[in-house]
């Protein structure tokens, strides 16, 4: 009897997490694929390996039984590439735009794990350093090859505990003398400013942030308001989200891949990539 290497991995994710949701989240796929990864295994050792209730995974003595078989088996596959790989390590530079949260990117690390397990991955400090890069459209170099991923608007954050939480929307002219978080590495932000200062509008800013996981934070401290790209409000859990008005402020930004058109080995990669990352994001492209 063969075994699906990939199945045992998501067996073993489910036993640590104890929760199909979580295990999920960490292999960086659907929740179904890991149901029926372990439905599959179950059916093939004619046994139940876990307890199911609303309160998550509970392994049963099979599933004990497997766990330590599993982990051994998936070393050994490991182990086995890793012996046979005769060609040397590859360093892969990648480069995540300034306003681009690390959660936003783990798909993407991870889909790079899966398709150059032996590469070495260099986070850069720009795109003229890296083979390839997360950025928005507006950003990405001139000659670059781009494969949009999403589009998404920007959004007022607001903490929890803010008067202003109330307000339904913001325009414009409501930022007058409002508490808000700099931005400065964001690319909109010089848009922003000179439109702000075409109408005249002057906020009060509270503090700048020098990237997003700590505006998000600021944020939640209560230091004052930040417009931030919709998908970074999934990650601040005590601050609420208020639209900008269509046709006052409307910006937003477009996502994707970008690698230099001369690399035809990353320009195949791309495609790839962005092929499973559009399934793994739970944003519109």
């Amino acid at each position: 009897m063969l075994f699906d290497l990939r199945a045992l991995g998501y067996f073993v994710a489910a036993f640590e997490e104890r929760s199909v949701t979580a295990a999920a989240r960490r292999c960086f796929v659907a929740q179904p694929s890991i149901s029926m990864a372990i439905k599959g295994l179950e059916e093939a050792l004619d046994t139940v390996l876990f307890e199911r209730s609303r309160s998550g995974l509970a392994p049963t003595p099979a599933g004990e039984r497997l766990y330590p078989r599993a982990c051994s088996l998936l070393a050994q596959s490991t182990a086995m590439v890793r012996d046979f790989r005769d060609t040397p390590r590859t360093t892969l530079g990648l480069y995540l735009q300034d306003d681009v949260l690390v959660q936003t990117a783990a798909p993407l690390i991870a889909l790079l794990g899966q398709h150059l397990p032996g590469a070495v991955l260099r986070i850069t400090a720009s795109m003229d350093e890296a083979q390839l890069g997360l950025v928005a459209e507006g950003c990405k170099r001139a000659t670059d090859v781009f494969v949009p991923l999403w589009r998404e608007p920007y959004v007022m954050l607001v903490p929890e505990s803010h008067p202003l939480r109330f307000r339904k929307g913001f325009g414009l002219d409501d930022l007058q003398g409002m508490p808000l978080i700099e931005r400065p590495y964001c690319p909109q932000q010089q848009a922003f400013a000179r439109l702000l200062a075409e109408r005249g509008v002057v906020p009060d800013l509270r503090a700048s942030a020098a990237r997003e996981e700590l505006l998000l934070h600021m944020v939640e401290l209560g230091l004052g308001l930040a417009i931030v790209p919709a998908s970074h409000t999934r990650h601040a859990r005590r601050a609420v989200v208020r639209p900008l008005e269509a046709g006052t402020i409307g910006f937003d930004r477009h996502l994707g891949l970008a690698c230099a058109p001369q690399d035809a080995a990353t320009r195949a990669l791309l495609k790839t990539l962005a092929a499973g990352m559009r399934e793994r994001l739970p944003l519109a492209a």
